[in-house]
């Protein structure tokens, strides 16, 4: 049988198709980074760079050293003002929630009869001078009492003398039992007068009647005070923050009828750790930023001498100046007392990092060119900025991009000179 040619040449074209799609199945797999490079050639042309990281030059600056704690401001005092007497509320000058100066009325009460006892009683101890002048002027040496002295001793003197003469004739029966009975009792009559002005006590006298001047001018300074009650004032500069009276009201005798807070100068109580409560010296100087109010400035003027058992902490009091009023007690404010001055550099928290051991660090260039992690320590902060120290002058402090970059790996960084921000 004779085979054509045409089916020789049709098996020969398909041996030769399958051995070719057999031989891929056999030949080696290219390596992973052939296939990495081959991927890469594909997706660009341009070959790999190395990142460029924003550094800063460190330049220290003297930066206030603080200590930072909160607080709650409170008035410097607090005065519940009482009534000192009994009577009705006759007028009331002064208005609720103002300003009020020390000695201005508040609250003006009754007078009563006040007026006519003052005048009563002023008119009894011109009375009782009177009569202890009288008693000054009796027992001195040109006085009354001296003069009736020596009357009464004259008139002792005569009558004695007639008496004796008369016992003389009555011996003789010239004189009657009876004229001489007489005569011996005006005798006993001059001699009990004559002891009783000798018997008269100056010291006595003067005192009874000084007594009595005395409790007149009790009586009439007492109904002054009282006078005096009748207007109730401030005690000192303050805030009228109540009145709690009103007209025609009976204010009782120590009833409580206004308020009145010292809100000039408010006090910040600030509690502060143990651990620093011996760098603060009265008379430092605090920032205060209060909650909603802004920033302001004191002074520390007390500082406790105990702790507080509950937290172990030592309050000191802060003096705020608040004549214009515009804080109140009870507001929420953080402190920061001045202590001293250190150099410090201000850098973007975001540039900073925490080790394990909870030790704030910072990444910057060694001389070799590479990262080097150093421990910095936090002087304070303010906005979006910290003030750090531990580093020196012109040391190169990583900024953005930091966070990619491993301790001892070469970088290679750029400097932002950007019209000092340290961001």
């Amino acid at each position: 049988m004779r085979v054509r040619s045409s089916y020789i040449w049709a098996l020969l074209i398909a041996g030769g198709v399958t051995a070719w799609m057999l031989s891929g199945l056999f030949s080696p797999a290219p390596s992973a980074d052939e296939a990495a490079i081959a991927d890469t050639a594909v997706a660009t042309d341009e070959p790999v760079k190395q990142l460029t990281i924003k550094a800063l030059r460190v330049a220290n600056n003297q930066t206030p050293l603080q200590v930072r704690a909160s607080g709650v401001t409170r008035t410097s005092y607090d005065v519940q003002i009482v009534s000192r007497r009994k009577a009705f509320v006759a007028a009331i000058p002064a208005k609720e929630g103002s300003w009020v100066a020390q000695g201005e009325a508040l609250i003006e009460l009754s007078k009563g009869t006040l007026n006519a006892d003052i005048a009563a009683a002023k008119a009894e101890r011109q009375a009782a001078l009177a009569a202890y002048e009288d008693a000054k002027k009796r027992f001195s040496a040109d006085g009354t009492l001296a003069a009736q002295l020596n009357a009464a001793e004259t008139e002792l003197a005569a009558i004695k003398a007639t008496y004796e003469a008369n016992q003389e004739l009555a011996k003789r029966g010239l004189q009657t039992e009876l004229s001489l009975t007489s005569q011996r009792a005006q005798l006993t009559a001059a001699e009990t007068r004559l002891f009783e002005l000798q018997s008269l006590s100056e010291e006595k006298e003067l005192s009874a009647s000084y007594a009595q001047l005395k409790s007149v001018d009790a009586r009439l300074a007492m109904l002054e005070e009282q006078l005096g009650f009748t207007t109730i004032t401030a005690p000192q500069d303050g805030w009228l923050e109540d009145i709690m009276v009103e007209i025609g009201e009976f204010a009782s005798d120590n009833g409580r009828v206004a308020h009145i807070i010292g809100l000039q100068e408010l006090i910040l109580d600030v509690p502060i750790p143990q651990a620093r409560i011996s760098d603060i010296t009265i008379g430092d100087r605090a920032d205060i930023e209060i909650i909603g109010q802004g920033n302001t400035t004191g002074t520390v003027t007390k500082i406790a001498s105990t702790a507080n058992l509950a937290t172990r902490t030592f309050t000191i009091e802060v003096s705020l100046d608040n004549r214009d009023g515009a804080l109140r007690a009870g507001m929420s404010a953080e402190a920061s007392v001045t202590i001293g001055t250190v150099d410090a550099f201000e850098i973007s928290p975001a540039h900073l990092n925490v080790d394990e051991d909870g030790q704030l660090t910072a990444k910057i260039v060694d001389a070799d060119e590479r990262v080097k992690t150093v421990a910095v320590e936090l002087v304070r902060t303010s906005g979006n900025s910290a003030f750090i120290s531990g580093l020196g002058d012109d040391t190169i402090v990583l900024a953005a991009g930091q966070a990619f970059l491993s301790e001892g790996e070469a970088v290679r960084y750029e400097l932002d000179t950007t019209s000092g921000e340290n961001s």
